[in-house]
């Protein structure tokens, strides 16, 4: 069945720009009040919030380190009841500072993008659990599928992990009508792409891919609604990669 989301409350992790904000924004198209979240950026943030609300729909930021358990669980207590969570936030793999150590950035990654997916989890189900209603997204990658170069394994792992935290979570709070998915997208055309991968990049890896394109935002985004629409579907990854873990 397909879920109505008017009214429901949404909180999208790293939301500020990019496939974040396009679910951001597509929430709030579906009725739902969404908070943008940053924990920089704040003024891409106010955009997107800015073009919500211009859209006539319903939003405000959400300023907060995920990964902080204290700050978090503080936070989302001050805030309207969260119906919808999509755990998007993450540390690109190709930001690594000149600074890094090996265990330091692997540790960087696996806060951000796996530790911070399951304390924002674990300060929104409580009242979930209450209103025997909810819906977890957690965005993974087709990286988490396949062998990567070595510079990319800290960022695979991490999104590998979040296919057990789906799954483990899917079956402790699918008695409370909570559904935990993962969408794993595969490239996405989105506007920061053109400042790591030159349109040669982007052309080599297109033809590695079946369907010879990267996704849009808007198209990885519907996949994210449709999830959350999807009330008999919970424990699974949705993959949105044109076919590229397929190739050989």
């Amino acid at each position: 069945m397909s879920e109505n989301l008017t009214n429901k409350v949404a909180l999208v992790t790293g939301s500020s720009q990019g496939l974040g904000a396009e679910i951001a924004k597509q929430l709030a198209n579906e009725g739902c009040y969404v908070y943008v979240n940053c924990v920089h950026g704040i003024e891409k943030a106010r955009m997107v919030v800015k073009e919500i609300l211009a859209g006539g729909g319903a939003s405000e930021i959400f300023e907060c380190d995920i990964t902080d358990e204290k700050v978090i669980m503080e936070k989302i207590s001050k805030i309207k009841p969260v119906d919808i969570l999509v755990n998007n936030a993450r540390l690109d793999p190709y930001n690594r500072g000149a600074d890094d150590t090996e265990a330091g950035w692997f540790t960087k990654i696996l806060s951000v993008n796996l530790v911070g997916s399951y304390l924002a989890i674990l300060a929104v189900i409580d009242g979930m659990k209450e209103r025997r209603w909810g819906r977890i997204i957690n965005i993974s990658s087709v990286q988490a599928h396949v062998a990567v170069p070595r510079k990319l394994i800290p960022y695979s792992a991490s999104k590998a992990g979040m296919h057990a935290l789906t799954r483990s979570f899917a079956i402790e709070l699918a008695p409370y009508n909570i559904t935990v998915n993962s969408v794993a997208p595969g490239m996405i055309l989105t506007e920061g792409i053109g400042s790591r991968l030159s349109e040669k990049d982007i052309e080599e890896r297109n033809e590695r891919i079946p369907l010879h394109r990267g996704a849009s935002c808007k198209e990885t985004a519907q996949t994210v609604i449709d999830t959350i629409k999807a009330s008999y579907i919970t424990g699974e990854t949705v993959n949105i990669n044109g076919g590229l873990w397929l190739a050989p």
